[in-house]
């Protein structure tokens, strides 16, 4: 599959992340310890929370949300740290993906990153990634209002995962907290 082709689906996916913050009902957290028990209820039929972790609405994934959280759809949390940090995780379907040899699949997370968020400022650092031996990217971005962001972004089977962490001051462990706890669990 050209990339070219897969270019402007993933960008579209990845658009998500432009759209303002806007606060909404603060979800909250059940009171169980356990890391998956059977009573695990869905939050406004959104995501699963358990204490200040969030499980994928299909239990393909998991993340710790620092902070408030301000959104909660079944496609994106986003939370503000008292820090003033905001942090946000997509998740949605990319069944595009089965037809991109994995060598590629970087090259298209490249390409669309930098033609969302890249345009906002300077792309300070790019990283390849993996998580269980899954193709990812991190871009670390020095945007044009001084603010500094980190973003990770995952294809996982047919799936996009995309994190990130927005800051007024500096990237902090509160933030390297957030994009460590991130977990796939693939079908």
């Amino acid at each position: 599959m050209q990339l070219n082709k897969m270019l402007p689906t993933l960008i579209n996916l990845i658009m998500f992340v432009a759209i303002p913050v806007g606060i909404q009902n603060s979800a909250t957290a059940l009171d169980s310890n356990q890391k998956y028990p059977d009573n695990l209820t869905l939050l406004n039929k959104n995501q699963i929370a358990l204490n200040d972790t969030y499980i994928g609405p299909n239990r393909d994934f998991e993340i710790m949300m620092p902070g408030i959280i301000t959104k909660n759809e079944i496609y994106e949390l986003t939370s503000v740290s008292s820090n003033k940090t905001v942090y946000t995780m997509i998740n949605t379907d990319f069944p595009e993906a089965s037809r991109i040899p994995i060598p590629q699949i970087r090259q298209i997370l490249q390409s669309a990153m930098r033609e969302t968020i890249g345009l906002t400022g300077k792309v300070i650092k790019s990283t390849n990634l993996e998580i269980d031996n899954y193709p990812g990217l991190e871009l670390l971005m020095q945007h044009s209002d001084g603010s500094l962001g980190q973003y990770r972004a995952f294809v996982v089977n047919q799936r996009l995962y995309f994190m990130g962490a927005l800051t007024p001051d500096e990237l902090t462990t509160e933030s390297v907290n957030f994009f460590d706890s991130f977990r796939v669990y693939p079908e």
